[in-house]
């Protein structure tokens, strides 16, 4: 897919500087430009939640893993833009189907301006992204067509499990599969796919997406019930109080002869004290410790995918970051 304007990237430490200090400036007017375009009012809700930030990183995976190969840059920003627009619009969405009161260490826009409002920007995200991907081959846009269903059946599921004890963990973690790791995925291929890969290295760094991308909820969602609120820049304990329950809760449950748990957690409005007892009783099960190790295995699956590929710019960064994922902290 290489022409005048494309990039043979040199190096890992070029390509992750070059992202940092280049492609990310490039890719936040980007996105900015697409929300405002069309209309001011959501437009500026939604640059105001871009201008917070966030990790970056699905627009991280696209760049990286289109070093293996040689990209137009201008597709390479479109792609990144639409990807990290349509996971601005799906928080926005789920902010709202989850009464969180913050995002990114600031008042969540359903807390700042209403549900409706909410609701209506995130839509007006993902327009953006759908305006974006119009500059992208048909196959991208494809890809990212099939990926949004993933992610909507995988809420859709979420949804019907909401304050359900009775759920059991693969189930669970088939819901990750399809939100998360989704996500996590679609960057990998389309980065891949845009750099004209060999189809084999394509599902590699497909595959290493979708590990990571478990690795990173499981992790997240042990942050939600053991983490620093500070840290995190959002209170913790918000999954429980919304009935939506992670992996270390459902296993958990499966090891309350009591019943005390259960009972705590079919509450649909916890107090804090009940959510605090909740959380505790999570903790002495030992599940904590039995989560970590499961983010630690698909994060060692996730490094496994990048064995077969050969040597490219992206290769070490990719390499360390299952590592940093469920080492983090924040």
């Amino acid at each position: 897919m290489g022409n005048s304007t494309s990039c043979a990237m040199n190096s890992s430490e070029t390509v992750l500087h070059s992202f940092k200090k280049g492609w990310a400036a490039r890719l936040e007017d980007a996105m900015h430009e697409a929300v405002t375009a069309q209309d001011a009012s959501p437009g500026r809700i939604a640059g105001d939640l871009i201008r917070h930030g966030g990790k970056r990183i699905r627009p991280q995976l696209l760049f990286l893993c289109a070093s293996l190969g040689e990209a137009d840059e201008e597709l390479l920003v479109h792609a990144a833009a639409a990807i990290e627009l349509l996971h601005v619009g799906s928080l926005l969405h789920d902010d709202v189907m989850d009464g969180a009161a913050t995002r990114r260490g600031a008042p969540s826009v359903n807390a700042l301006w209403g549900n409706a409002y909410a609701a209506t920007t995130g839509t007006h995200v993902l327009s953006c992204a759908m305006a974006e991907l119009a500059h992208l081959p048909p196959d991208t846009v494809a890809a990212v067509a099939e990926a949004a269903f993933t992610v909507c059946s995988g809420q859709l599921r979420e949804t019907e499990h909401v304050y359900d004890t009775e759920l059991a963990a693969d189930e669970h973690l088939e819901i990750i599969r399809m939100k998360t790791a989704t996500l996590f995925g679609l960057p990998c291929r389309l980065g891949a796919e845009l750099a004209g890969c060999d189809p084999d290295h394509v599902d590699a760094l497909f595959r290493f997406g979708q590990q990571l991308g478990i690795a990173f909820q499981l992790t997240d969602d042990l942050l939600d019930l053991v983490g620093d609120a500070a840290d995190l820049g959002k209170p913790t304990g918000t999954d429980l109080r919304a009935g939506v329950f992670s992996y270390a809760v459902l296993l958990a449950l499966r090891q309350d002869p009591s019943g005390r748990l259960a009972a705590l957690l079919r509450h649909e409005v916890l107090t804090a004290r009940e959510a605090a007892e909740a959380a505790r009783l999570v903790r002495l099960s030992g599940t904590v410790d039995v989560t970590r190790e499961l983010a630690h295995a698909y994060s060692a699956r996730a490094a496994a995918a990048l064995a077969g590929l050969p040597e490219f710019p992206g290769h070490d960064a990719l390499t360390d970051m299952p590592r940093r994922i469920v080492s983090r902290m924040r």
